[in-house]
């Protein structure tokens, strides 16, 4: 009779992600999880063939948990104020799991670019001031808003700055209206 599988899939990525959450990245190896599961590494070769697999396996569960945090926000009728809030929180509640995708690169700088750049899109799309522009003015104006987000963000994640919920929506209406107000692109 074959042994009954003790340690899943799903149990493996669960403290994967909770080492991720409280160690960063660089702390997934797999005899520390295997320590952490109390099993050999045998499960988590089995489950995810390679230590790579699993990272990306982490790193799909950390797109998601940042989707969340920016669906979730929606404090306001301005989409691109509702993404800045949504990386805040994620940058400031999930710390070592922003640092892994946006700081120490973990993941590779063009999945965290593509990724971040569908979310951007997806924002920008239902931003009515920006549809009527050319699209290098476009352009511009999400590259600095991305600037400003993902600056904003990584200070409140390092500890840098300390700005309350309401201080981060203040900050980034005023930067966003001096993005729209800046000077045009010219051909």
């Amino acid at each position: 009779m074959a042994r009954k599988k003790r340690i899943k899939a799903e149990q493996i990525l669960d403290k994967a992600y909770e080492m991720v959450l409280t160690d960063g990245l660089k702390s997934i190896t797999a005899r520390k999880l295997a320590t952490e599961l109390d099993c050999s590494t045998q499960p988590i070769y089995l489950e995810f063939g390679s230590m790579d697999h699993l990272k990306n396996a982490v790193l799909e569960e950390a797109k998601a948990r940042l989707i969340w945090y920016v669906s979730e926000e929606q404090r306001t009728d301005n989409p691109l104020v509702n993404l800045g809030m949504g990386y805040m929180r994620f940058a400031t509640i999930e710390p070592q799991l922003y640092r892994a995708l946006f700081i120490d690169n973990h993941f590779g700088e063009d999945k965290t670019k593509s990724f971040v750049s569908q979310l951007a899109t997806q924002a920008l799309r239902k931003y009515e001031p920006l549809m009527n522009k050319p699209e290098a003015e476009r352009k511009r104006i999400s590259v600095e808003i991305g600037v400003i987000i993902a600056g904003i963000a990584t200070l409140l994640n390092t500890s840098l700055v300390s700005l309350s919920e309401d201080e981060v929506y203040a900050l980034l209406t005023r930067m966003l209206k001096r993005c729209l107000e800046g000077e045009p692109v010219t051909n």
